[in-house]
C-alpha cells in the first residue's frame, strides 16, 4: 500500500510513458511474460492518474502497489 497525492500527477504520467515504452518493445520482441507484468502496473497507474485527476482536492489515495 501506498499513498500518493495530485501533487505527484507528473510523476505517475511519467512512470506510465515508460511502462508502456516497456511493454511496446516486449510485445515487438515476444516477451509475453514480460508484458503481463507490466499490464498490471499499467492498470494500476491508470486507476492512480484517474482518481486524482477526476478529484484533485483528495489528501491521498490508498492503492496496493503490484509493481
Amino acid at each position: 500500500m501506498f499513498l500518493t497525492t495530485s501533487e505527484f500527477l507528473p510523476q505517475h504520467h511519467a512512470q506510465r510513458e515508460q511502462v508502456l515504452q516497456i511493454m511496446t518493445a516486449a510485445e515487438a520482441k515476444g516477451h509475453r511474460r514480460l508484458l503481463e507484468m507490466n499490464q498490471q502496473v499499467l492498470t494500476n497507474l491508470d486507476r492512480i492518474i484517474t482518481t486524482l485527476q477526476e478529484d484533485p482536492s483528495a489528501d491521498s489515495e490508498q492503492v496496493s502497489d503490484a509493481s
